[in-house]
């Protein structure tokens, strides 16, 4: 079973020597028990991933050099934007972005709403739950993570917005579209009637998941299922 851990850019050296950061040593040598010889895939996140072969394993850090690089390693072909509102459960909005990276979305945007009620933000604890997702998935690039931004600075021709009550299946959307994908899911109770004539007057169009009722971040993650899937299945 291959082991991917993160570093950062500044941890490839140009000679080709990479060091673990702090927490990623320690779980490789506590946890995993690795020791010198041994071989290990590094991805910094932007798309870099190095196969790694372990020269130092001990209390004072793990480093090694690389033997192979690769690029873009596990990165979808299409680009996919995400938006979903914030919800009153931080750990919900963590499910999304774990499913988020492991299914191939390359940016996410906090959405601010007219029936957001919590704007609780921590972006440190949101970046380490997608890294961890992007280690478990074999991914090396992190989706582009934006600020909360407010639904009206979104919206515009080529934007898709989640809505049970429109007749416009999201795959009919998609099957007609072209190029990179962004879709804005609202929270809990959805986008007020005003937020849905407001995207329909700006260009932008509605379209619906189905005939179920689904929580937020299950709607975020359907929603992305179903671009990756169309795209890699060309259809």
């Amino acid at each position: 079973m291959d082991r991917f851990f993160f570093a950062p850019p500044e941890a490839f050296s140009p000679t080709g020597h990479v060091v673990l950061p702090p927490d990623e040593a320690k779980h490789a040598v506590k946890v995993l028990r690795l020791r010198p010889g041994a071989t290990i895939t590094v991805v910094d996140g932007q798309g870099y991933a190095a196969r790694v072969q372990i020269e130092q394993a001990d209390r004072q850090g793990v480093h090694g050099h690389v033997t192979s690089e690769h690029k873009n390693l596990g990165e979808p072909v299409h680009e996919l934007t995400v938006g979903l509102a914030l919800l009153k459960q931080q750990k919900r909005y963590n499910l999304f972005l774990e499913k988020a990276v492991e299914l191939g979305v390359t940016g996410i945007i906090p959405l601010l709403t007219e029936r957001t009620e919590s704007r609780n933000w921590r972006e440190d604890r949101a970046r380490q739950v997608m890294t961890a997702a992007l280690k478990q998935c074999n991914r090396s690039r992190l989706p582009d993570l934006h600020p909360p931004t407010p639904l009206h600075q979104l919206l515009g021709p080529g934007i898709l917005v989640a809505d049970p009550n429109t007749d416009t299946a999201l795959m009919t959307a998609i099957h007609q579209g072209e190029g990179p994908v962004r879709i804005l899911v609202g929270p809990e109770g959805g986008f007020t009637e005003d937020e849905c004539r407001l995207a329909i007057d700006s260009g932008a169009e509605l379209v619906r998941l189905g005939s179920r009722r689904l929580r937020a971040e299950t709607a975020a993650i359907c929603c992305a299922a179903a671009v990756v899937l169309a795209g890699e299945s060309g259809t």
